[in-house]
């Protein structure tokens, strides 16, 4: 195992992944992570739970992917905590990054069941030994149109299912967040995987550290030949859809969506509300993304697993303030970082809760790396030496409007809440209230003395 012969990963860049092998060292010792490719028992979890708490400081992240993130290790005890998973036999993720909704397959809503795509390109991703030939974060991502929405996850390359009179296409993106990224155009189901293995290869030709933002329009084309086409008249894609509580996942079935606050769960706590689960007879639980967690099980048992997580300080519901603020682990967990960003979003949570309507994502960023949410958010504060950077339709890291000393980090949030009080119009809501506002009259605001 990397921890036991050379156990120190560099935090001061994106691009390194810790890894169940491979735990990187972080403000409160080492981090280890591990992704799931199917769901998972409630008692499965609670093994795990223990096992943070055994190893670690007790502290589990479930990642904006939904990975989860054991914190506080050793590089002795990381050892001791992969042997300790792997033994439990679960079905962790290997290789190649390719991911999928974890409702695929049983979505009423979605477009294509993006299973057999994904399956298909991980076995010859494995046989072609593609992991060790391209960068640390490639990531594919088979999107079939629907729940949760992935359009804000990065993405070497993407897959977007949308219909036309029926049948499923598949819109090819590249290099970003769905907003950001190059949308090269349409391929069909039986072409799609292949059209996803050839940019691979392409990409590992370029070297470790070539990523999809690389992939012009004129290679892109290069690369798929006729299988891609310019443009499907009339293709449509599902609407985006990230909800929290109770939802329907087919005949008989439904699911507790619920979240940690801030992306962040103490092991213990965790464990009870599985143990709940448990006790309720639900048989199946997946970390999903944008920090949260599905559990599968009859409509009663999953109303009753909602109950226990609200009582136990989880997010429960897309009203719920807490579920617009992203927040990375923040100091002292993350030796990157500036400032404690938990601490700052419980205060956002307490003096904004009226502007935070779900219209936008209040991004709280240690540092410029941006970790808890890549892509951009109409309002991000980002600690840096200088202070805490405040961007506007951007990501952390971006150019800044105004620079707050620290001690003045509770005093923005105050000032922003009285903007949004002041200036919303009826029925505004704040997105488009801040996106009327613009850079410099937010900048202004929030540069005012009090």
């Amino acid at each position: 195992m990397a921890a036991a012969a050379d156990p120190v990963q560099p935090f001061g860049r994106r691009g390194l992944c810790p890894a169940l092998s491979a735990p990187m060292r972080t403000g409160d010792g080492f981090l280890s992570r591990i992704a799931f490719e199917a769901d998972i028992s409630p008692r499965a979890m609670i093994a795990l739970c223990h096992l943070a708490e055994r190893h670690g400081n007790g502290l589990i992240d479930i990642t904006a992917r939904g990975s989860l993130q054991f914190r506080g290790l050793t590089p002795a005890s990381a050892c001791a905590l992969e042997k300790d998973v792997l033994t439990l036999g679960l079905p962790l993720r290997e290789g190649l990054a390719v991911e999928i909704s974890p409702l695929a397959g049983r979505d009423e809503v979605e477009i294509a069941d993006s299973r057999p795509l994904a399956a298909e390109i991980r076995k010859e991703a494995d046989r072609l030994a593609l992991h060790e030939k391209l960068a640390a974060k490639m990531s594919v991502v088979i999107d079939g149109g629907g729940r949760p929405s992935m359009g804000d996850l990065f993405a070497d390359i993407r897959l977007k299912a949308v219909s036309v009179d029926g049948q499923a296409f598949w819109r090819l993106l590249v290099g970003g967040p769905e907003s950001k990224a190059l949308s090269a155009g349409v391929v069909e189901t039986g072409a799609a995987a292949g059209v996803v293995l050839s940019l691979l290869l392409c990409l590992a030709g370029k070297g470790p550290l070539a990523r999809g933002r690389d992939l012009d329009r004129q290679t892109v084309k290069a690369v798929c030949g006729d299988c891609l086409q310019d443009q499907v008249t009339g293709g449509e894609a599902a609407a985006a859809f990230s909800p929290l509580g109770l939802m329907t996942v087919g005949k008989d079935r439904s699911a507790a969506w619920v979240a940690p606050a801030f992306g962040q769960v103490r092991g213990s706590d965790l464990s009870r509300l599985c143990e709940r689960a448990d006790l309720l007879g639900i048989k199946a639980l997946r970390p999903s993304l944008n920090h949260s967690l599905l559990f599968f099980g009859s409509s009663s048992a999953c109303s009753a697993v909602i109950e226990t997580a609200k009582v136990s300080g989880f997010v429960t519901a897309a009203g719920d303030a807490r579920s617009s603020i992203a927040a990375c682990s923040g100091a002292p967990g993350c030796a990157s970082a500036f400032f404690s960003t938990h601490e700052l979003a419980a205060f956002a949570f307490r003096e904004c809760a009226s502007m935070l309507d779900g219209s936008f994502t209040l991004h709280f960023s240690g540092c410029g790396k941006g970790c808890g949410h890549p892509a951009p958010s109409l309002l991000a504060l980002c600690g840096t030496a200088d202070g805490l950077a405040v961007s506007v339709s951007g990501r952390a890291g971006d150019p800044p409007v105004v620079i707050i000393p620290f001690e003045q980090q509770k005093t923005v949030l105050s000032r922003l809440a009285r903007l949004y009080e002041k200036e919303h119009k009826p029925g505004e809501n704040a997105a488009t209230l801040f996106a009327r506002l613009g850079r410099d009259k937010i900048g202004a605001a929030l540069r005012q003395d009090d």
